[in-house]
């Protein structure tokens, strides 16, 4: 198994995700075709075999569909019976209540993660 980058653009997120464990998900989600742009992001997920997961989140606009997915995506890490540990930082600016509101809400969902919402003053 490989690392995983791509590239973050205007209406797409960075993914930079490494097989010890370490995960960064960047950006804004926003893409044409939600299913397509998480499908290699959701197969990865699936294989990693890291027996500790960091996940750091930090973004500055999701839309409605990708919002869903990445919620399925933190659901896949949980099933992933190889991780026995997730860590999941959740990065939002101290003036960004809807992405509080988001994490919030993700972590209500996530039953074996460890998640942390982190207030920063300038994310990117």
């Amino acid at each position: 198994m490989q690392n995983l980058f791509i590239e973050g653009t205007d209406t797409t997120p960075l993914i930079d995700f490494y097989t010890n464990g370490k995960l960064l998900i960047k950006g804004r989600s926003l893409p044409e075709d939600v299913h397509k742009f998480y499908e290699p992001v959701f197969y990865w997920i699936k294989k990693l075999e890291a027996e500790t997961v960091k996940f750091d989140v930090k973004m500055e606009y999701i839309n409605t569909s990708s919002t869903k997915k990445i919620l399925n995506l933190l659901i896949e890490l949980e099933n992933n019976t190889n991780i026995k540990n997730i860590e999941i930082n959740w990065f939002y600016e101290d003036d960004d209540f809807d992405m509080l509101d988001l994490g919030e809400m993700y972590e209500i969902n996530l039953e074996r993660s460890t998640f942390t919402l982190i207030e920063t003053v300038d994310l990117f």
